[in-house]
């Protein structure tokens, strides 16, 4: 009886040794399939980076991917944030799930307020299984939750912040810390890359000083309207602009005058048109227009008329007032030319006739010029 006893004991024992080696292998193979849901998570990261659309639409395609993880205790709400550094202040650019409240509530949110200002000053994960006091902001109607704020970081500079819901009274665990860690790292590098392109972008097609198109984009621009304007047989109008009287304003005042003429002349000159029209700096003190959805010759010396007395009213810099003027050149689609480059010399041609009579509007003919 004994020995059977002992028999029946040494089974249990066995039993229980196979129960845990179960146990242990359903974790570990668990585990296993979190760790390859994390891979495939940010590959699929790495795939929405590559996509030709704006970085808010990024972090929007990237934030419903990791509330879509299913081993991860998430409430399907969450939000990203993007650092802006003029105003010390973090700005929600993608959510999913937050209510009207809480939206106007956390628009911007000031470095250090909340959670996701801590994190984003401390540079640290923080998580709350609850609401605590350090939620400033609590809308009306709020329900118990908790958080991981994951703060993007890159060369200890915050990028922005990544704001989780989780179910109130939720236990971190190591793993899903060591997923938000590397996707903010992976976050991280996304938005720089993002931000390097809009920054290359900007550079290749604006005009460093005004901000307006360069000559690169206005003749993409002018390509692009030519085409449509083509099926749709339409007229419109390119001016070729140039500041009468500048050079002797910025040789008299210096370049730092005449880069504040510049600036505000260009500033003039785009409250005239619409935006559907194109203003651009070639360079110095020309500047270009394509103005569209012309309706007859007498609206295109109207929309040259503003821009002429626009630019025309005295310029007040640093306690002095200084004058110029502006000569106006132009040429019509399909009037005078159908490719881009045939229009804009059409215009200059025009210009040229318009500088002989500083602070004229011309438009091109071939023999006969029309002035006013």
């Amino acid at each position: 009886m004994i020995e059977k006893d002992a028999d029946i004991a040494a089974l249990y024992q066995e039993l229980e040794s196979l129960r845990k080696q179960v146990n242990q292998s359903e974790l570990a193979v668990a585990e296993l399939r979190r760790r390859s849901d994390i891979q495939e998570a940010q590959n699929q990261m790495l795939s929405i980076s590559l996509l030709p659309i704006s970085l808010s639409e990024q972090l929007q395609k990237i934030l419903l991917l990791i509330l879509d993880i299913p081993w991860l205790v998430l409430e399907k709400k969450g939000c990203i944030f993007l650092a802006d550094e003029s105003k010390n202040a973090l700005t929600m650019v993608a959510e999913h799930n937050l209510g009207a409240n809480l939206l106007k509530t956390c628009s911007t949110v000031p470095y250090g307020n909340c959670l996701c200002g801590r994190a984003a000053n401390l540079q640290q994960l923080l998580f709350k299984s609850c609401v605590d006091a350090d939620h400033e902001y609590k809308p009306e109607g709020m329900n118990p939750h908790g958080h991981y704020v994951l703060p993007i970081v890159s060369a200890d500079k915050t990028l922005g912040v990544l704001n989780l819901y989780v179910k109130h009274g939720h236990q971190s665990d190591i793993l899903e810390r060591d997923f938000l860690h590397s996707s903010g790292k992976l976050l991280a590098g996304i938005i720089e890359r993002k931000t390097l392109e809009q920054k290359l972008h900007r550079l290749s097609y604006h005009d460093d000083l005004t901000g307006l198109a360069n000559r690169r984009h206005f003749m993409e621009h002018l390509s692009h309207t030519i085409n449509i304007n083509q099926r749709i047989e339409r007229r419109f109008a390119v001016f070729f602009l140039d500041l009468d009287h500048f050079k002797a304003a910025n040789d008299n005042y210096g370049h730092d005058y005449g880069d504040e003429i510049l600036i505000e002349a260009a500033r003039r000159m785009e409250t005239c048109i619409r935006q559907t029209d194109l203003l651009a700096r070639l360079g110095g003190d020309e500047f270009v227009a394509c103005i569209n959805l012309l309706n007859d010759i007498k609206y295109t010396m109207m929309v040259a008329g503003k821009i002429q007395q626009a630019v025309s009213q005295p310029y007040h810099i640093k306690n002095t007032s200084i004058e110029i003027g502006i000569s106006v050149g132009i040429s019509l689609y399909p009037d005078h030319a159908k490719d881009p480059d045939m229009l804009l010399k059409k215009a200059d041609l025009a210009l040229y006739q318009a500088k002989e009579n500083r602070g004229s509007i011309t438009i091109y003919q071939p023999d006969l010029t029309t002035q006013s």
